[in-house]
Formats: structure tokens, sequence, C-alpha cells
């Protein structure tokens, strides 16, 4: 048996948002020259590759992606320009084969999640399977998988006191209050960033389209709720992709302008702000901020 060993970079950063599916690294083909492996069938023969570093469980749409171990990395191995599937999926035909001339190259594919650093293993990936006969092995020296990402702190904004009076019809609301997200140590190489805003269980969506949220259950005022708007004080749509607009693939610090103000959500009444369902009290509401990496 053969021992093939590829190089490929100690380290690999992928966004985290990355398609399953994607391959995220592919080596330079390596041709074997000089080499005495060969086999002879004198029957079809099961042939595919071993692998060694996992098992197939999850992957069933792709027989070529061979898992390595829990990662959400898989590994492919091409041979003389096509992808071997996993063993004992493939079939030899009839016939000899050798290796002397043949190119060889593997590929890294993200098939599941990959949220945290994932290794590859050093060593022997798997092994070139026809029949009864192992013909090479394909070793590597391993790799670590950054999962990339942006550091993005919490934002408390601090809507200030008002007077219950300025709630006086449904629809009346308090100054919009501006305020910044900021998206921070944006790594290079990730191309798009897209941002979305979605309720929490203590501030449920009163209105999709119009980034209405009810105050949490620890609030007291009653018959408002809590507006977002963006940097022109149009309402903002919840559970919608909004691209950052000034992002670079440079990576750095950016930011995100957006507004806030309360605003009456039960009907006008005759008493104005004294109708019934208003009450002046404490008025806090929480929302997801969610990033997604292309």
């Amino acid at each position: 048996m053969t021992e093939l060993k590829i190089d490929i970079p100690t380290t690999l950063s992928i966004p985290r948002d990355t398609p399953n599916g994607t391959v995220i690294y592919e080596s330079p083909i390596l041709t074997t020259n000089n080499v005495s492996s060969s086999y002879k069938c004198t029957s079809a023969e099961p042939a595919g590759v071993r692998n060694n570093v996992g098992q197939l469980g999850g992957i069933t749409s792709n027989l070529y992606t061979l898992p390595i171990g829990t990662t959400g990395l898989g590994w492919q191995w091409r041979v003389a320009g096509n992808l071997s599937p996993a063993y004992p999926l493939g079939k030899s035909p009839i016939g000899g084969f050798g290796f002397n001339g043949v190119q060889h190259s593997i590929a890294i594919v993200k098939f599941a999640d990959v949220t945290t650093t994932q290794k590859i293993p050093s060593g022997v990936l798997g092994y070139y399977q026809r029949g009864e006969v192992t013909a090479l092995s394909m070793s590597t020296g391993g790799m670590t998988i950054l999962a990339q990402s942006c550091e993005t702190p919490d934002v408390k904004v601090d809507m200030g006191a008002y007077n219950l009076s300025q709630f006086s019809e449904i629809g009346k609301h308090s100054d919009p209050v501006n305020f910044n997200i900021k998206v921070n140590n944006c790594p290079r190489g990730i191309n798009k960033v897209t941002y979305t805003l979605s309720q929490t269980p203590n501030s449920p969506t009163l209105s999709f389209g119009s980034g209405t949220i009810g105050l949490n259950s620890s609030s007291t005022a009653k018959g408002i709720a809590l507006q977002l708007l963006d940097s022109d004080l149009a309402p903002i749509t919840f559970d919608k992709a909004y691209t950052i607009s000034d992002y670079s693939a440079a990576g750095g610090n950016f930011s995100i302008p957006l507004n806030a103000q309360f605003i009456r959500t039960i009907p006008t009444g005759t008493n104005g702000a004294l109708d019934p369902g208003m009450s002046s009290g404490t008025a806090n509401a929480e929302v997801w901020f969610i990033m997604n990496y292309l």
C-alpha cells in the first residue's frame, strides 16, 4: 500500500452561515509517479473510499462526502478526476489499474452547522479500497477550522420618561430615540453580512410590518408598545434580512443606526390618555439581534 500525503493549510476560516454542501477547501493536485500500487479484478467488486475519521452517519444526500467525526465537516477524494464514493458503494470493473501518472486531490466540505472551532486530525483520512485490495492511503497534516463571526455586544437603550398625556390617541408616539448596534472586529473574508430583528418570548410581536413589539411581563405601563425604526424613521420589519450597507470584506468595525419610540396601541376613547386600558408605569422590551454571514 502506498501512502499519499497532501499538504493542506494548518488553519482555515469560514463564515458561520456558509451553506451546507459548500466546498470550503480544495487541495492542489498530487500526481502519483513511480509507485508500484496497482490492482486487478477478475469480477466486479465493491469499491470506494474507506473512511478512517468517521462514519457515514447523518450524510444521506451525498455519498461522496465522508464525515470527519462530529465536526460538521466531511472530505472527498478525487481520483483521476472523478469523485470516489464511500466503500462499498462503488463498483470496480473487471480488469487492472495502476497509479503511475494518476492525479489525486481532496476537498473539505461543510455539511452541517459549524459554530465553534473544529479540528481535522493529522494522519490517515482514509483508504482507496477495491474489493479486498487496499491500494492507497490518504493522509494530511491536519487543519483547524475557525468559524468566522463579528462581535455584537448587547445594546441597552435609555428611552427616557414621558407623561401619559403624550399618548392621547391611538398611534400617538414619543420622540424617537436614536441608537446604534455595534458590529465589531469582523474578520477578513466575509463577503456580506445581513441582520434580522426578531421577537423574544418576553416581548411578542404586535405587528411584524410596523416594527411594534409588546412590553415585557415586568412592565407596569399599559396601552403602549415599543416601535423600532430605521435611520430614516421608517418602521422595520421583524424577521426580515437587512444588509449592512457599508460592510467591507476587509473586516473591521461597523455600526447599524436605528431608532426606537413608544407608541399607543389601544383604540382612542373619550378620555384621551385616561381611556380604559391606559396606565403609566415602567415600560421595557427586548429584541433579538441575529447576524447572518455570507
